[in-house]
């Protein structure tokens, strides 16, 4: 089995010094540590306004005196090749490199220093134990799988490796949902984790079926939703149903992982690695306590400037007076429908990440785009582009609905300049606009 301590380690990120790090923080003080977040926030912006291009660029010639005089960066101000982005001095070796899904709107490639994305996963796993999970615990993944046979089994195998299996959310039917059922009666998992939307889909088959997780999976002890908004009544039910713990993970790929409810079912924030902020739409600070755009800073990525970064979701933060790790009392992030189609068969929603995935790798670049059902068969295909789309164009995007949906579905491909956000500021990927019905 390969652990991602292990994989870690043999990749060269300095894993072991970043969990010391991340020992020394958690054993200051409050005040220690506010002290530390202000210097090192401070040591941040120097380090990029003097080695990083893009940043000087967004800044000025001369640093600011006042934190809030500096820009809110965003995923825009990021969207170009990362190369141009990376701060000067630093090597290809030297860094953790990645993308965002797109669920947002707008995918992104990013960067990382590898002691910044070491000390990130030192966090994880530290937050992991605190729930009772270790990396060498058998995962139940509730996760889509990209289609094309060489990352299909690219990810495939590395499942396997890193001891987990994945029920792939492309087709949640009743008969897709019964193999699930299924294959939970005779493995021995230690906790579920994936998108809350499939896990809710799972939790109701079983409500239906007058089961629950705990009496076909004994050895289930928790399950950790993630990626999609998962609300109080949603946890209450899937608790209901699952008969076990279950616990809210927040992050955003290009920042951090932000927050996540520890055993007492408080969420808490990032505070060793993240600075939060919580502003009105006048970018001034909301009262303490009050639901604003959330800005996130990393305070170790010296790679690319997430330096008072918008990802495009509102909540609001508590300070406690004691712990380092401030409280995430409220979230709203994206909700995702599901998506029904004419065999009968039923997806996640977050299925059309990997139509955009398809896309993204044809035509290279894309800068928003929305998917809505206006009948079983009947889809709006959004997209916000620079290019020109041709027959040829089209014909791509017909081909991934065909895949990684069903053939015979009608698109109709629109371009359009920009599409229209949510009250919560996120752009929902995936609108349905049939009845409960399914018309």
């Amino acid at each position: 089995m390969l652990t991602i301590e292990r994989l870690l380690r043999l990749k060269k990120y300095p894993l072991d010094e970043a969990i010391a790090e991340l020992k020394r923080l958690q054993a200051l003080s409050k005040e220690e540590y506010l002290h530390w977040q202000e210097k090192k926030k401070w040591e941040l912006v120097r380090f990029h306004h003097e080695h990083n291009p893009l940043y000087r660029k967004l800044v000025g010639s001369y640093l600011p005196n006042s934190w809030n005089e500096l820009p809110i960066v965003t995923k825009k101000d990021l969207q170009r090749n990362p190369e141009l982005l990376i701060s000067e001095g630093m090597k290809k070796v030297d860094l953790h490199l990645g993308s965002t899904s797109g669920s947002s709107g707008i995918p992104l490639k990013f960067a990382r220093d590898k002691f910044s994305h070491a000390i990130t996963w030192a966090l994880i796993l530290d937050r992991y134990h605190n729930v009772g999970i270790s990396s060498s615990d058998l995962q139940a993944r509730f996760f889509g799988i990209p289609l094309a046979k060489s990352a299909y089994y690219r990810e495939r195998i590395k499942d396997l490796l890193m001891n987990r299996y994945r029920f792939v959310v492309f087709d949640i039917s009743d008969a897709a949902l019964d193999g699930f059922v299924q294959k939970f009666k005779t493995t021995p998992f230690r906790y579920l984790y994936g998108y809350t939307n499939s896990q809710l889909t799972f939790a109701r088959h079983l409500k239906k079926k007058g089961l629950t997780l705990k009496e076909i999976c004994p050895t289930a002890t928790c399950s950790i939703v993630t990626s999609e908004q998962c609300t109080a009544e949603d946890k209450v039910f899937l608790e209901d149903v699952f008969q076990i713990p279950v616990y809210n993970e927040y992050g955003a790929a290009e920042v951090a992982f932000l927050a996540m409810t520890d055993p007492m079912g408080v969420r808490r924030l990032s505070n060793e690695t993240v600075l939060t902020e919580v502003l009105n739409e006048d970018r001034t600070e909301t009262e303490e306590g009050q639901t604003g755009r959330l800005i996130f800073t990393n305070l170790f990525n010296t790679a690319m400037p997430f330096i008072r970064y918008e990802v495009g979701d509102y909540g609001a933060i508590q300070t406690d007076p004691m712990q380092i790790q401030d409280k995430l009392i409220d979230l709203q992030g994206r909700l995702n429908d599901t998506v029904m189609l004419p065999s009968g068969k039923v997806a996640a929603g977050f299925s059309l990440y990997y139509v955009s995935k398809h896309l993204m790798s044809t035509f290279g670049y894309i800068q928003e785009y929305q998917v809505q059902q206006l009948s079983l068969s009947k889809f709006r295909f959004c997209i916000v582009t620079d290019r020109e789309l041709d027959n040829s164009a089209v014909n791509t995007i017909q081909t991934a609905f065909d895949t990684y949906l069903e053939k015979g579905l009608e698109i109709e491909v629109e371009k359009v300049q920009f599409i229209n956000r949510e009250k919560s500021g996120k752009l929902k990927h995936f609108i349905s606009h049939l009845s409960q019905g399914g018309k």
